[in-house]
């Protein structure tokens, strides 16, 4: 109790008002998880309930219990429900066992796709964590998760998940978002419509505010660069790599503090193949920013080269650093402020474009500070 109470204590005096711990679905049978619990985000706090079956605006209150004016709107779907997994404990199974219930878009409507409308934020960048899988068939069903103006694209989240620490992809999708004053934060999450049968699932948000996207991206695959090896050119404007097998350019982002006395960076890389990723760090950006073909896309990250590590993408996405790993600075040697480069090169053996079984993401910039 004490313990508890001195965490909030300390979370009032911080710039983390209007963040919020948000649990999904039938809390009545799995109450909400503790305050000591962050989840994926390593934010604790108060988690407040949010029942999707009255299809209205919910109050939420903050992560230190106070009232904010903020609200949750779901629309579509089936309501709540909960299913006991018996692989999921704790605040594990507080926070993912209860859900709302998305389904599946062969179901017809208003089955397929839920949309969250979040009202009354204050203006500031905004990290979301949504969580998403199945506590009955978590391997076999996936969801999908788009959120508006996000720096990321769509992610989709599913996979076997044995409890804490969450995974990227597998348990839940980070999106990065600035919200201006008076602006309304949409969340569509729906059935990607790839698997016969699926039935998506939302467990809960957490909305982290003051985590901004930082670095400059360059070196994208839509003409605007080098041209990619085979006409494989994305969208204008999409900022991504050159398309891979699934259709879209595969996508780096840089969240958190690039600081040497603060490093918080998180590189997350999205709309791969789930295969593995190696993230690597640059000195400079290769022929001026343009990139140079390599493989069915464009090597950006150059000058003395680093490899940070590789990841297995789950629904597409990974990041670096995770669990256990050392922070980017730290692995990078960056040990004094200057600028890097950063790049994901992804395994994509499908038959598509050269006869090289990999394709990378854009490149993107970052200066470390003191």
């Amino acid at each position: 109790m004490l313990r508890t109470a001195a965490v909030l204590l300390a979370l009032s005096g911080t710039s983390t008002a209007q963040s919020f711990n948000l649990d999904v679905g039938a809390n009545q049978s799995h109450p909400l998880p503790a305050n000591g619990y962050g989840a994926a985000a390593n934010q604790p706090g108060a988690w407040v309930g949010v029942s999707t079956t009255a299809q209205s605006a919910v109050p939420i209150t903050d992560i230190v219990g106070a009232n904010t004016g903020v609200t949750i709107t779901p629309v579509g779907g089936f309501g709540d429900f909960a299913v006991n997994n018996p692989t999921w404990m704790g605040d594990d199974d507080l926070l993912m066992e209860d859900a709302s219930d998305v389904g599946g878009i062969a179901q017809g409507a208003p089955g397929g796709s839920v949309t969250w409308t979040i009202q009354g934020l204050a203006a500031g960048d905004y990290a979301v964590y949504t969580y998403a899988l199945a506590p009955d068939f978590p391997a076999s069903y996936n969801t999908r998760i788009t959120v508006s103006g996000a720096v990321q694209g769509p992610q989709v989240v599913g996979g076997a998940w044995s409890g804490s620490p969450h995974v990227l992809g597998t348990s839940f999708a980070r999106h990065d978002v600035a919200i201006a004053s008076g602006q309304t934060l949409t969340i569509v999450t729906d059935d990607p419509g790839t698997i016969t049968g699926n039935l998506s699932t939302v467990n809960g948000f957490q909305l982290v505010q003051g985590i901004a996207s930082v670095g400059t991206a360059y070196c994208f695959g839509d003409g605007s660069a080098t041209a990619c090896p085979c006409g494989n050119a994305s969208a204008p404007g999409a900022g991504e790599g050159c398309l891979n097998s699934l259709g879209v350019g595969g996508r780096i982002t840089a969240a958190g503090s690039a600081s040497l006395s603060n490093d918080t960076l998180v590189l997350t890389g999205s709309q791969m193949p789930n295969s593995s990723a190696l993230y690597f760090q640059g000195t400079t950006r290769q022929n001026g920013g343009l990139g140079v073909v390599f493989g069915d896309g464009l090597r950006c990250a150059g000058g003395s080269v680093l490899r940070l590590g590789t990841k297995a993408n789950a629904g597409g996405t990974s990041q670096y650093p995770a669990a256990g790993d050392l922070p980017v600075s730290v692995r990078g040697f960056v040990t004094a402020p200057g600028t890097r480069t950063y790049q994901c090169w992804y395994r994509n053996a499908a038959a598509f474009c050269t006869a090289a079984t990999f394709n990378l993401t854009n490149g993107i910039g970052l200066t470390w500070t003191p």
